[in-house]
């Protein structure tokens, strides 16, 4: 990858963010498919609750770093930043075309899907997947992992 010139300029900005939110060193990506534009796999206040929760276990347990609070506004010059430590990032996704007893959620590298992803679901896939390495057996459909 090429050195930005600074966080100035268009790549070193993004360079900047990446490594706020510990793109590189990170150990796992958990998608969820909320809240939905076109609901269907579950109700747009069930994703959004879903969502939350997913946002808040990964704060409360240390696993997500934060993004700079300059970024979204290209315009301002970039401020202050610290290197992310986290080990999850968290992204959401309208829709990853299962769209049925959802939310679901997919976390990679180990290419593990799930399903009925909120509540108690969410709690175990947190505790047991992203922090302990073991997939929940009884909510996970699918296989595909990275190659």
């Amino acid at each position: 990858m090429p050195e930005p010139g600074g966080p100035s300029e268009p790549a070193g900005r993004l360079q900047a963010i990446a490594s706020a939110l510990s793109i590189g060193g990170l150990q796992r990506h958990i998608f969820i498919c909320v809240p939905q534009s076109n609901p269907r796999c579950c109700t747009y206040e069930e994703g959004k609750r879903a969502w939350k929760q997913l946002k808040r276990a990964t704060k409360s347990l240390d696993l997500a770093s934060p993004p700079p609070g300059w970024r979204g506004d290209p315009s301002q010059p970039p401020g202050k930043y610290e290197v992310g430590s986290g080990t999850v990032l968290r992204s959401k996704v309208d829709c990853l075309r299962i769209c049925e007893q959802g939310p679901i959620a997919v976390v990679y590298p180990d290419g593990i899907w799930y399903y009925s992803v909120s509540g108690e679901v969410l709690d175990q896939i947190i505790h047991e997947h992203l922090v302990g390495g073991r997939v929940v057996e009884e909510y996970a459909f699918a296989l595909d992992p990275l190659r």
